[in-house]
């Protein structure tokens, strides 16, 4: 744990100090976080990162409206049983409701891992309410149960990460059985150190041009969908590519569907760049 902000570098993520108490206490005390901010805050990566960092398998599911319980459980193969039933035909009847013929999905996946894994809840806020009620079960006593085989219990403690966007109002209940982070745009040092983490081959005084692009960019009121963390990072990138030169102002429209991901957006950005030139 002490080598714990250190084993998240070498992952490419950079913590602060409230990323690294809270991903301690979630270990330790085997509670979920959550993680609520815009999107490309980085949420989803802390999840990522924090697999790296503890050496394990990210389990990841993502949410929407009408996913339900059995699609993050398990189903059973409906096909494998009928075929069963036709090979029993003039013998003895044999249980066709066994985990030989159900299908795991995630979930169920995660609680029989033999050690303990990431799951990623991307998006929870997406999902309906019902899903958010049957998770607390789940979550909150590291058990699934399915009528038919009964309850399972988890091998080991999960790592159980929530993402939410707040496109809806989660319940308190999920929220009081969680630890949780807010995430927003990091400040325009912490962007320069996350972008020179990942594209370590730059002038200084490109990474600030840089940075300060996107961030000028986040601030216009009249683009739908800001560029995101890691769209700093592909930004810095794509410089390596097709030379330092494509920031600037003459060569700057090449590639502006890297940072901006509609028409309509692109036009804003257009307009804001030839006020600023």
């Amino acid at each position: 744990m002490e080598n714990l902000e250190e084993s998240f570098k070498n992952a490419s993520y950079l913590p602060n100090s409230e990323i690294l108490t809270l991903s301690q206490l979630a270990i330790k005390l085997g509670k979920p976080i959550l993680i609520e901010g815009p999107p490309g805050t980085g949420k989803t990566s802390l999840a990522k990162a924090l697999a790296n960092v503890l050496n394990t398998q990210l389990y990841r599911i993502q949410c929407y409206e009408g996913i339900t319980a059995e699609q993050v459980i398990g189903e059973f193969n409906y096909q494998k049983q009928l075929l069963q039933i036709e090979l029993n035909k003039g013998k003895s009847e044999s249980n066709i409701f066994t985990t030989e013929f159900f299908i795991p999905r995630p979930l169920l996946q995660v609680l029989q891992a033999k050690q303990s894994v990431v799951l990623l809840l991307d998006e929870i806020d997406r999902a309906d309410e019902e899903f958010e009620a049957f998770l607390l079960e789940a979550l909150g006593e590291n058990q699934v149960t399915i009528p038919e085989l009964g309850t399972i219990h988890a091998n080991s403690q999960p790592i159980v990460i929530l993402t939410s966007n707040a496109t809806r109002e989660l319940s308190g209940a999920l929220r009081r059985r969680s630890l949780f982070l807010a995430l927003d745009y990091p400040s325009a040092e912490r962007e320069l150190e996350i972008v020179k983490i990942h594209v370590p081959n730059l002038e200084e005084e490109i990474y600030h041009k840089i940075v300060n692009l996107v961030r000028n960019i986040r601030k216009n009121n009249n683009i739908s969908q800001p560029p995101s963390i890691s769209e700093t990072i592909e930004l810095a990138q794509s410089l390596l590519i097709l030379g330092k030169d494509v920031i600037e102002k003459d060569r700057i429209n090449e590639i502006l569907g890297l940072l901006v991901k509609n028409n309509a957006d692109i036009d804003a950005l257009k307009l804001q760049l030839s006020k600023s030139s």
